[in-house]
């Protein structure tokens, strides 16, 4: 069983628990649902990631975006987009900024997710990627066909890089079947490039320039392979919240949306904010590849990922994507 199947399984003990203790208890997350005191804001917990596409969140609570909407946001960071599931069915994130491809693996195990938002998006050009396989300086791996035999370091096994990797090298017609996935959270991954632990690795910003500026070089990028613009991040919450706090849900979807917007109309703040929930220096910030924002959600698009889930083996069952879209009531 894959890692993020068991974290999976997990999410949907836990779900089970959780839909228990609602059940038990005439208030819950957030705030004791939609009912709060008039002028009163809403407490929800949101999860993301120390990278650079989760900018737009932090820039969200920074411009007042989510207080506009009445809500009191936490952020809380966590490692993998499999991690943020798990948290969000067990009751301890309300709203999550994963990759589809985790989602996709959980809703097709029937666990109620549904995406409320774009974040992210691949690049057009490969000069302009920000999330890319890297080898470190000295590493043997210089190709995408030297991929097909290398260790390559994923943040999470049977998730949205691994995909990324596997959907890219069969675009240009090389054999996986020997390539070695392992996994190591993403702020890990240039020391065990420069360890020669593995010899490449998908990496988001910041950790892209900072293997490039120790001497590392670009292997591939398997987003502007699988085609322009190809999605990799969204918002997600649960049906349960969107059942039991619809109020919460459509605020949320407002100012996240008009965060994503943000980050993509004004790259100087994104660059500004990042040194402010990573470790990443104000020089280094400077220096990256920004992520390309989109709040837009590509049913296309997500098809075609969708597609490409399923042959590598990570869903259970077909998926519609426009099914899995959270649309709000009129």
């Amino acid at each position: 069983m894959s890692s993020l199947t068991t974290r999976l399984t997990t999410a949907a003990a836990l779900l089970a628990a959780s839909l228990l203790a609602v059940t038990a208890c005439s208030s819950g997350s957030p705030g004791g649902g939609d009912h709060q005191t008039p002028g009163e804001p809403v407490a929800v917990t949101v999860a993301s990631l120390p990278t650079a596409n989760l900018a737009s969140v932090q820039l969200g609570a920074q411009q007042g975006f989510f207080t506009d909407e009445g809500l009191d946001v936490t952020i809380q960071n966590v490692q993998s987009g499999s991690a943020m599931i798990t948290g969000l069915l067990g009751g301890s994130f309300d709203f999550i900024a994963s990759g589809y491809v985790p989602a996709f693996t959980a809703q097709s195990q029937g666990l109620p997710l549904k995406f409320i938002a774009g974040n992210d998006t691949g690049a057009d050009t490969p000069d302009k990627d920000w999330q890319i396989v890297v080898a470190g300086k000295g590493s043997s791996v210089k190709t995408p066909q030297d991929l097909a035999t290398a260790t390559v370091a994923v943040n999470a096994l049977k998730g949205v890089a691994e995909v990324q990797v596997r959907a890219s090298l069969e675009k240009q017609g090389i054999d996986d079947s020997k390539m070695k996935l392992t996994e190591i959270p993403f702020p890990e991954m240039p020391v065990a490039l420069a360890q020669g632990r593995v010899g490449a690795a998908l990496v988001p910003e910041p950790f892209v320039t900072a293997v490039l500026q120790a001497g590392g070089h670009v292997v591939d990028t398997p987003y502007v392979v699988m085609g322009k613009h190809f999605p990799n991040g969204a918002w997600e919450t649960s049906q349960q919240m969107i059942d039991q706090h619809p109020d919460t849900v459509a605020a949320f979807t407002r100012a996240i949306t008009k965060a994503v917007e943000y980050a993509r109309d004004h790259p100087d703040a994104v660059r500004a904010i990042i040194p402010k929930y990573t470790s990443v220096t104000p020089e280094m910030a400077n220096a990256i590849r920004l992520p390309v924002f989109s709040p837009d959600l590509n049913v296309d698009l997500m098809q075609e990922l969708i597609g490409y889930t399923k042959k590598y083996g990570t869903l259970e069952k077909d998926l519609n994507a426009a099914d899995l879209i959270y649309k709000p009531k009129s």
